[in-house]
């Protein structure tokens, strides 16, 4: 064979091999949102597989049972059973959430309450309403996760107690949906609910994010990179309402029955958005560096805080991991 024809033999070899290669490490991606968990859902997956709008479609399926099992609204939903004493019999999620609830209301000397619904309930954001102390104090009464009774398939309420488990099921249901996308080859993946975002990918890929400034939706305080992980925000700037130059936000403080004022943004990244969705809701409550060192005590979990000192200088925290995520600051809150 010519040495010409040798080359065009060696080129035709290599173009079917870089075609092969091509097929056979092909990825289809899709993204899809729904409104679900009373928020909007935005799920994005990569996968080999051709199917990969079906396999979103599934998780979105199961997100819906979760919400249906867990929610607070819904009449039908395991938790509404509970909560009017219709049920007393759990399963082992809800056990997991329990556990998991009971472990945290302790090591916050109870300010993580998810017995805390009758007093969500007492505040009126949409007519922006504050409750008065007299209403206050009798509803507190009805607080408190001592007046739970739980074991591995049972649940027992006291009195008027009712349980409210916004603060975790959020993750929890987003970390289930995420272990159904890898179970189903799914090779990268995001899930966003309502800013509760847990990433995935199976190539070591660093995901670009940003805290939004709590005082301008438009403008971010702070930007990086991070490993495939949870990150969530709890802030005093979604819902809320603002009178005689007071802001009353949504995340209420069990022990004083207002909201809580400490800070105005918390950031916990983490393995699971189980954990940052309980833990962001928990800094959020607690003095700034108390809730730093609360953070420490949890491997592989981190923090950004963002607070007014007491001359109303902004000032930001953070746990000692997330320097290696080379943080860009931008005007903090000016």
């Amino acid at each position: 064979m010519k040495r010409k024809e040798w080359i065009n033999l060696t080129i035709i070899i290599l173009l079917i091999a870089f075609s092969y290669y091509r097929y056979t490490n092909r990825t289809y991606n899709s993204v899809q949102t729904h409104i679900l968990m009373d928020t909007q859902v935005e799920i994005y997956a990569e996968s080999k597989t051709k199917n990969i709008a079906s396999i979103i479609d599934q998780a979105f399926d199961l997100i819906r049972s979760y919400d249906n099992k867990f929610s607070y609204y819904n009449e039908n939903s395991m938790l509404n059973k509970i909560n009017n004493k219709e049920t007393q019999t759990i399963d082992e999620d809800f056990f997991i959430m329990l556990n998991f609830a009971e472990k945290l209301y302790h090591n916050s000397n109870g300010l993580y309450d998810i017995s805390i619904a009758n007093l969500i309930d007492l505040w009126d954001f949409e007519n922006e309403i504050i409750p008065s102390k007299l209403e206050l104090e009798k509803v507190k009464q009805k607080i408190g996760f001592d007046k739970i009774t739980f074991s591995q398939d049972s649940i027992s309420l006291s009195n008027d107690v009712k349980l409210n488990l916004g603060s975790i099921s959020k993750g929890f249901i987003i970390d289930k949906a995420i272990d159904f996308l890898k179970a189903n080859n799914v090779t990268e993946a995001y899930i966003n609910a309502g800013g509760d975002i847990r990433f995935f990918s199976s190539n070591n890929k660093k995901w670009n994010i940003g805290i939004q400034h709590p005082r301008d939706k438009n403008k971010v305080i702070a930007s990086m990179k991070i490993p495939d992980m949870a990150v969530v925000t709890s802030g005093d700037y979604e819902r809320y309402f603002i009178k005689d130059n007071i802001r009353y936000n949504h995340i209420i403080n069990p022990k004083t029955g207002y909201p809580a004022n400490e800070s105005v943004s918390v950031t916990i990244f983490s393995d699971n958005a189980t954990l940052a969705d309980a833990l962001s809701t928990t800094a959020f409550l607690m003095n700034p560096f108390d809730a730093i060192e609360l953070i420490k005590g949890f491997p592989g979990t981190e923090a950004i805080i963002y607070f007014y000192d007491d001359n109303n200088e902004p000032i930001s925290l953070k746990t000692h991991g997330t320097k290696k995520w080379n943080i860009i600051y931008n005007d903090l809150l000016e």
